[in-house]
Order: structure tokens, then C-alpha cells, then sequence
């Protein structure tokens, strides 16, 4: 059987160069495993000097995202936290932040780089942060609650975190309240700032109410 040497020649050239092309337009993106971590960076500002921002990514899907905006001539500083549910974008290396306010998007650059997409043309970049994320501070948040005995568990509307409550902070003021509404063993919608404590391994210990705001008999996540 003769075989005709330049046609193979051309079919050898022509696979090659696929090939090529498909490594350079299509790189191999990080493992979603690599995602979960503690990634800090300074945002732009318009007018401020810059956002220190800290977002912890946990491997059980929630997340944290602390914000401070620095003080000027117009403000006092502030910082900002939301907290909710985190999930990778099929198909593309990104992931989302649902929370209680606007979705927000992070593209995966990297193992260690986040960039958040946003309208405008500065880089929002955060990197991965060796540190642990310090998320002791207190936050508003919306629940319910349930009493069993003397016991009292808090779970969170936006992460679904089921904490057991300490009885120190402003615990008189909502067990108080709790009780003038009728509720005794049922779960009732609340509203509070309060303070997540943590264990070495990251896993949620107790929740201290600061500052009790209402009981909702009718509210629900």
C-alpha cells in the first residue's frame, strides 16, 4: 500500500496547530477547592483614601465581607458587614455573594486573587490573606429564635448559622420582650445586633445579642 507522504505531512501540521490554539484561548482554570480563604485588599474611592475590605470565604458556602470607609471633613469612619451565602458561576471562573443587598461577583484571577466586577474602571482586587479573619464585631442581623428549657438558639436568615445564645449582652431586654409577645417554645422572627464567637477550627461557638431590637410574631426569613 502506497502512502502519500505531503497529505500526512499537512494533516500532522494542521492537528498541531489546533491543538496550540486551544491551549492559549482556553487556560486551565483554578480548582473551585481552592476558592474557600481569607482575601484582604484596599478598594478604590472617589473620595476617600481607599476601602479596606476583608472577605472570608468559607468551605461550608457562607461568607463574610467587612468594608471600613475611612473618615474626612464629612463623616465619621465606618465600617460596613454583610454576610450570606456564596456559590461558583458555571463555566466561568467567577463566584457570587448573595446577601441582603445587591448580588455582588468576584472573578477568580488566580488561586489567590479575587477581582470584584464592578462599573468601574479601577481594580477592586482582593488577595489571599494568611491571617484569620477577625469577625467578632457586631453586626445587625435578622432570625429566628427558639427557647427550649433555659436554652435559647439563634438562626440566621441569610446563612441559615444556628447558634446557641449566651445569656450576657442585651439577653434580659429580648427574653423580656420575648415573653410579652406570647412566644414560649415556638421559633419567632427577631431583629438584633449581635456577635458571632468562634472556635480555633472556625466553627460557630455563640451568639451575644448587643442590642435587642424587636420580636416579630408575624415575620419570617
Amino acid at each position: 500500500m502506497s502512502l502519500n507522504l505531503p497529505l500526512i505531512l499537512l494533516v500532522i501540521v494542521l492537528v498541531g496547530g489546533c491543538s496550540d490554539d486551544g491551549d492559549r484561548d482556553s487556560p486551565e482554570a483554578p480548582p473551585k477547592a481552592s476558592l474557600p480563604g481569607v482575601y484582604a485588599g484596599v478598594f478604590p474611592c472617589e473620595d476617600c483614601s481607599g476601602i479596606t475590605s476583608t472577605l472570608w470565604l468559607r468551605s461550608d458556602g457562607r461568607f463574610f465581607f467587612r468594608q471600613q470607609y475611612p473618615a474626612d471633613d464629612a463623616r465619621e469612619a465606618l465600617d460596613a458587614y454583610s454576610l450570606g451565602r456564596w456559590s461558583s458561576i458555571v463555566d466561568e471562573p467567577a463566584i457570587e455573594l448573595r446577601g441582603g443587598g445587591p448580588m455582588q461577583t468576584f472573578v477568580q484571577v488566580d488561586r489567590d486573587t479575587l477581582v470584584m466586577r464592578t462599573h468601574s474602571v479601577l481594580e477592586h482586587r482582593l488577595t489571599r490573606d494568611s491571617t484569620t479573619a477577625d469577625l467578632s464585631a457586631t453586626i445587625r442581623m435578622e432570625g429566628t429564635m427558639r427557647t427550649i428549657g433555659d436554652n435559647v438558639s439563634f438562626t440566621e436568615c441569610l446563612t441559615g448559622f444556628v447558634a446557641p445564645v449566651s445569656k450576657g449582652g442585651d439577653f434580659a431586654r429580648f427574653r423580656h420582650q420575648y415573653r410579652s409577645a406570647g412566644r414560649r417554645s415556638e421559633p419567632t422572627y427577631v431583629e438584633l445586633e449581635g456577635r458571632f464567637s468562634w472556635l480555633d477550627d472556625g466553627s460557630l461557638k455563640s451568639l451575644t445579642i448587643e442590642r435587642f431590637i424587636t420580636v416579630k410574631a408575624n415575620g419570617a426569613c
